[in-house]
């Protein structure tokens, strides 16, 4: 092979390899967009498609109820929301003013956090005692629960089985420990929801978002 030949196979070569790099560096700086683009879009679909016959199936079913089972949402997401948009939904949770509009599914697992939010004590009814829902807390302010984070007092909270509606109003909005599991129990003579999420979208936050709400109709 002479030199010109060589020096052009160089170039090639080179110009492959640049390409390459670069494909992967926007994929490595877009990664998280594109995953907060698919969870949305995952989770918009499902809400969606909600129907009555579907949540009398999901509030059959047995469900895990231990928060430490659930894992992070990582690169695999876009399986497990895939996988998640297959189960049984008991309802839908919505904050206009938060512009929140989610699944809600029976008990806790890493799938369906992925697109929704997840009862966190067995037997529980909507507009009953302490009604208690988990969601993730996301580097990207508006996916999941992430929005809760701008959550304020006398904001309005519906949620529905799709046979009945029920409206909340923010009362309280606070941060607690981890360890602060009290903040779910039932409270005698109070009907009332509650939300819980991460203090914040960073990786290891200990700390808990908890938002309560009170209901009035």
């Amino acid at each position: 092979m002479n030199k010109k030949k060589k020096s052009r196979l160089k170039k090639v070569v080179y110009y492959i390899v640049m390409t390459l790099l670069l494909v992967v560096g926007l994929g490595l700086i877009f990664n998280s967009q594109i995953k907060s683009y698919w969870i949305n879009f995952q989770a918009q679909e499902k809400v969606e498609s909600i129907t009555k016959s579907e949540v009398k199936k999901g509030q059959q079913k047995k469900a895990d109820y231990n928060a430490e089972n659930v894992k992070a949402i990582s690169d695999s997401s876009y399986v497990e929301s895939q996988q998640a948009k297959k189960e049984n939904a008991i309802g839908k949770i919505t904050i206009k003013d938060l512009k929140i509009n989610l699944p809600i599914f029976k008990g806790l697992n890493t799938e369906n956090l992925t697109i929704g939010a997840g009862t966190m004590k067995e037997d529980q009814e909507m507009g009953k005692g302490n009604y208690t829902l988990a969601g993730h807390h996301m580097q990207d302010p508006k996916v999941l629960f992430s929005p809760l984070s701008k959550a304020k007092k006398g904001q309005i909270v519906e949620m529905t089985d799709l046979t009945h509606k029920y409206k909340y109003k923010i009362s309280d909005v606070k941060i607690v420990p981890e360890t602060e599991v009290s903040v779910i129990d039932d409270v005698p003579g109070k009907t009332e929801l509650t939300l819980v999420t991460c203090a914040s979208g960073n990786p290891g936050e200990t700390r808990r978002l908890i938002v309560t709400a009170d209901l009035v109709k």
